[in-house]
């Protein structure tokens, strides 16, 4: 899973510095704005590789706005941190009325005490997505002369395509697989 994490407090942001930290321990990979030397550029990350999109800060700008409108303009989810005592900026209001992207858009007040379990919460939330079913992570995989023989007449005698049968097999292996089971269920947990 890819995020791309937006804060617009650049300096001594000790919140932004956690919701990256809490990412990466659930094993996100986390793009960001903000780079060593604290510019907030955007550089060359491409919002089209991410699955979502996380904000932080207590008011909304042109430049965040612009990017959740790009993330949601793709259907995907948002999370919008707010510190508590912040007041929900009025284009964020506007997206919560909107039946439509309602449903995509988080946004979340928070303190110290919930920050990690709001930012779970969205993860568990994106984990659980059915675009996270879709086939689209290309993989290379290196194969012996005999297993291509095996791979062509099982696909022959199955009548299905060699990629098919391969991702049913894998499939069939992670719904039996009890440990894995066991991570998948817990790995967003505190």
């Amino acid at each position: 899973m890819k995020i791309y994490f937006y804060s617009n407090q650049y300096l001594n942001n000790q919140d932004a510095k956690d919701i990256n930290l809490y990412l990466k321990k659930a094993g996100v990979d986390v793009v960001s704005n903000l780079s060593a030397s604290g510019n907030g550029g955007t550089g060359d990350k491409s919002l089209d590789k991410v699955d979502a999109f996380v904000f932080q800060g207590d008011k909304l700008y042109t430049k965040a706005s612009y990017l959740i409108a790009l993330i949601l303009a793709q259907n995907k989810e948002v999370l919008c941190l707010l510190p508590v005592g912040s007041k929900t900026d009025a284009s964020l209001k506007d997206l919560e009325t909107d039946s439509k992207l309602a449903k995509k858009i988080h946004i979340e007040t928070y303190d110290k005490n919930i920050l990690k379990g709001k930012v779970l919460e969205f993860l568990k939330i994106i984990d659980n997505d059915s675009i996270r079913n879709l086939f689209n992570i290309k993989y290379t995989l290196r194969i012996s002369s005999k297993i291509a023989d095996y791979l062509n007449w099982k696909a022959d005698q199955e009548n299905i395509k060699k990629a098919d049968w391969i991702r049913d097999q894998i499939q069939n292996i992670m719904q039996d697989d009890d440990a894995y089971q066991e991570f998948s269920k817990n790995k967003f947990n505190s």
